[in-house]
């Protein structure tokens, strides 16, 4: 049995005052745990701490890139420039280089640097606000990933906590490589891919112990430390980073002594260029409409484009040199602006950018001396000029039209080679001397043209839009038109009167009478009265004349003959979605058309008769690969291979000796049209070959005449030319290819003028028709005499078709202008066939 002690014993006494000893520590404890809850509580309250969880899921902010048929990336579009490297592809010195920079104890701590966060508390005590940050690699992960960039001491204390959190959930090598590739390296670059590759100009696989170091060093103040703007500072942060890279063991003295000595090699930055602008801003429009701007600039989309980068270097060379050509033809219209004399010597162009000049571009120079040599300012660069630079202006010497002060645009250029004179000597000696006496590059004085001109190149059989320039400059003007332009198209449009009238029986070797007629115009009345381009008619002539040589009044009466509304049916199965009135000015171009339908139009004949819709993307893919949208063909038969094909031949003698004879030696088959509208306002020549449609065309943005005798023959034929030629060299164009003939097409040697059988005489040509409708009439010699007489006097000879009028009515007024009706001008007639 147990008893209790009595009161007063020593036993009462011992616990009584264990009692009192128990309280005297526990209540601290307890009042200290009260405390601790209601401070977690508050602090909990105040500090918001993400889900570190749902990083597993977490995409970076990626580029969306445009690819070309061939892969290669064409543009980006991206609010951050950033590539994504696997944590095995990350380079063993860039690590070391960041750790040592920014965090030696990584790999020993939880997520915070306890030592690291009482100095910078020391620090920041001293100087009375936040100056030195302590934050350790995960914290600046946690701070880009999660929260704001306010140096705050509520924001410090978020970022320890998710620090922590985010050391609980992956590992140290995880949230390394993530923070690589997501830091912020200056010049709109993050991670380190995308910077090695902007400021050494090869991946980081390559990263050398110097640029390793220079890009850890640019780490802590990306928008201050450039290599470009402070270079001297970039070079001290460097050294900083090897420096501590030798404390802490990772590279050894000599290492360092040899990285050190080494200057800042970065590559020198030219102005951004985009690729194909005008192909990239309707792609680009597309998405953003489709997929919203944060798809577009967030989600790392690849955009397989229909774009053939080859074909779109031929579009872009010629239209360049097209317009320059046209241009240079007006002559030196003056400098952009004049410097005062006092100031050319210190004077800094807002244009200039670091870097050299690049042979090809353009640049603004200052003229510092003038004379037979002058010198030219651009950038830090003083280059001579000498008279081969300015031929195109009639000048002989710089010093006639450049003075001290003047601004004006340059081009640096390599001059053509000289043309071999020593045939007979061994090849290798000759390329040796050649390799050794390569011309230096010559600088060309420049302007830039006032006319715009537009060019695209269709792939007949798929609709894959494979090159397109909208205009001289996109940064001049983003208007691509191409896509957006509604332009008269002139003679070009006959085309569609020729097609329907094959579709509704008529041949090439059919004759109509050129002579003045009068048709009901827009007004109900005979009031439209076309004339042809030289104001003179050619009597008889055949389908096939008619067309190669452009004659306006020919066109027109076939409108009429066949009906103008199956004129616009035909056009539109080929093509043409813009809705058109039918008024017979229509036949000869006056409607407003889009570059693009006309050519997709064409491409139609060239395909034998197969509309396929042009297009500009063939797939889009998410960055895992999987697709979000694939182009599926949208095609459909619009006319017969066979009418395709005679229209195909009638066009291939325009070229041959029509409107277009400029292009007659091409070495492949072409067929086309030129176009030509009221007052030379635009020039047009659309053609294409058994494989691409081309279409180019040039004009002011305001309609206003070109100048006198600027036809579609004389402006943009000429650069057409230089894409196919150019194409011909680069080999997406084949010499000998020729167009298949379908069946169902016959061919007959007929009399060219007559267009009647051959019989021997008269000029012979061979001739393609609708099997069934051949011509049965033979040809005898009397037709040399009649079509050699004036219109007038044919007119007896001639036998019409039912419904077509023989002349005009007695007093019948001639047309007047109006915009819904103006007569376009035709082309000036090219030389007879052979």
């Amino acid at each position: 049995m147990r008893y209790a002690p009595l009161p007063g014993s020593r036993a009462s006494i011992s616990n009584t005052e264990r009692r009192r000893s128990l309280l005297r520590w526990t209540v601290p404890v307890i009042i200290a745990l009260a405390a601790g809850t209601v401070a977690g509580v508050a602090v909990a309250a105040a500090i918001h701490v993400p889900r570190v969880e749902a990083l597993a899921g977490y995409t970076p902010s990626l580029v969306t890139q445009l690819l070309g048929r061939d892969g290669s990336v064409v543009s980006t579009f991206a609010r951050e420039r950033r590539v994504m490297l696997k944590e095995s592809e990350i380079p063993a010195l860039m690590q070391q280089a960041v750790l040592a920079s920014e965090d030696a104890n990584f790999f020993r701590h939880g997520g915070i640097d306890a030592m690291g966060v009482a100095r910078a508390a020391v620090t920041d005590l001293r100087a009375g606000r936040v100056v030195e940050g302590a934050s350790t690699i995960t914290m600046q992960l946690a701070r880009s990933l999660f929260l704001s960039r306010e140096r705050t001491w509520k924001r410090k204390v978020e970022e320890a906590f998710v620090a922590v959190e985010l050391e609980k959930n992956y590992s140290k090598q995880q949230i390394l490589a993530l923070y690589l590739n997501l830091v912020n390296l200056g010049h709109g670059n993050y991670g380190v891919e995308a910077a090695s590759r902007y400021y050494f100009g090869h991946p980081a696989a390559r990263l050398t112990l110097p640029e390793a170091a220079m890009l850890a060093g640019i780490i802590p103040a990306p928008s201050r430390y450039s290599p470009y703007r402070t270079p001297d500072q970039v070079l001290r942060q460097r050294d900083r980073v090897l420096r501590r890279m030798l404390e802490e063991k990772y590279i050894g003295r000599e290492d360092y002594d040899r990285a050190t000595a080494q200057p800042l090699l970065v590559v020198d930055q030219q102005a951004e260029e985009m690729s194909a602008p005008y192909f990239s801003e309707d792609v680009r429009k597309y998405l953003e409409a489709k997929y919203g701007v944060t798809a577009l600039y967030e989600g790392g989309m690849q955009v397989h484009t229909t774009l053939d980068p080859q074909i779109q270097r031929s579009v872009e060379k010629a239209i360049h040199e097209g317009l320059l050509r046209i241009d240079h033809r007006r002559g030196w219209r003056g400098p952009l602006a004049t410097i005062d004399a006092k100031d050319v010597d210190t004077e800094q162009l807002p244009t200039w950018g670091r870097g050299k000049p690049a042979v090809g571009r353009w640049y603004q120079g200052l003229v510092l001396e003038s004379g037979p040599t002058a010198q030219v300012k651009i950038g830090e660069q003083v280059l001579p000029h000498d008279g081969r630079g300015i031929a195109w202006t009639g000048r002989k010497s710089p010093g006639e039209i450049l003075k001290r002060g003047m601004v004006a645009w340059f081009r640096l250029a390599v001059p053509e080679p000289p043309k071999e004179k020593d045939k007979g000597k061994d090849r290798k000696e000759t390329d040796a001397k050649d390799a050794k006496a390569a011309p230096a590059p010559i600088l060309m004085l420049e302007q830039e043209p006032r006319i715009e001109a537009a060019g695209v190149v269709i792939e007949n059989q798929t609709g894959a839009v494979r090159g397109m320039v909208g205009g001289w400059d996109f940064e001049r003007n983003m208007f691509n038109r191409n896509t957006h332009a509604h332009r008269q198209v002139g003679s070009a449009f006959k085309i569609f009167v020729y097609g329907a009238a094959l579709e509704q029986g008529w041949t090439p070797a059919d004759t109509l009478l050129d002579a003045p007629t009068s048709f009901i115009g827009a007004d109900g009345r005979l009031s439209y009265r076309p004339e042809n381009y030289y104001h003179k008619h050619y009597g008889i002539v055949t389908l096939r004349r008619a067309l190669e040589q452009s004659i306006n009044v020919p066109a027109v009466k076939m409108w009429d003959l066949v009906g103008g509304r199956r004129v616009l049916d035909f056009a539109g199965r080929c093509g043409i979605r813009t809705p058109m009135p039918n008024y017979p000015s229509i036949a000869l171009g006056a409607a407003d058309l889009v570059p693009m339908e006309l050519a997709a139009a064409f491409a139609t004949v060239g395909n034998q008769g197969t509309h396929v819709e042009p297009h500009l993307i063939e797939k889009i893919t998410g960055p895992d690969g999987h697709v979000i949208e694939q182009h599926f063909p949208a095609a459909y038969s619009s006319t017969n291979p066979a009418v395709a094909y005679v229209l195909t031949h009638m066009m291939q003698g325009v070229v041959q000796h029509g409107t277009a004879y400029i292009l007659h030696d091409l070495p492949l088959d072409v067929a086309g049209k030129t176009g030509t509208t009221d007052d030379f306002s635009d020039a047009w020549f659309v053609g294409f070959t058994p494989r691409y449609t081309i279409l180019t065309w040039v004009g002011y943005d305001v309609k206003r005449s070109l100048g006198s005798g600027m036809s579609g023959a004389v402006a943009a034929a000429p650069i057409w030319r230089v894409i196919v030629e150019d194409g011909l060299a680069r080999g997406w164009l084949q010499k000998g290819e020729t167009f298949a003939v379908p069946p169902g097409v016959v061919f007959k040697d007929v009399e060219y003028y007559s267009g009647l059988l051959s019989g021997g005489g008269g000029r012979t040509v061979k001739e393609a028709f609708v099997a069934g409708t051949e011509p049965a009439r033979q040809y005898s010699s009397q037709w040399s005499t009649i079509t050699s007489l004036p219109w007038y006097q044919q007119k007896a000879f001639y036998i019409p078709k039912q419904g077509e009028k023989m002349q005009a009515p007695p007093g019948a007024p001639p047309g007047q202008s109006g915009p819904q009706e103006a007569p376009a001008e035709g082309e000036a007639p090219g030389p007879p066939p052979p």
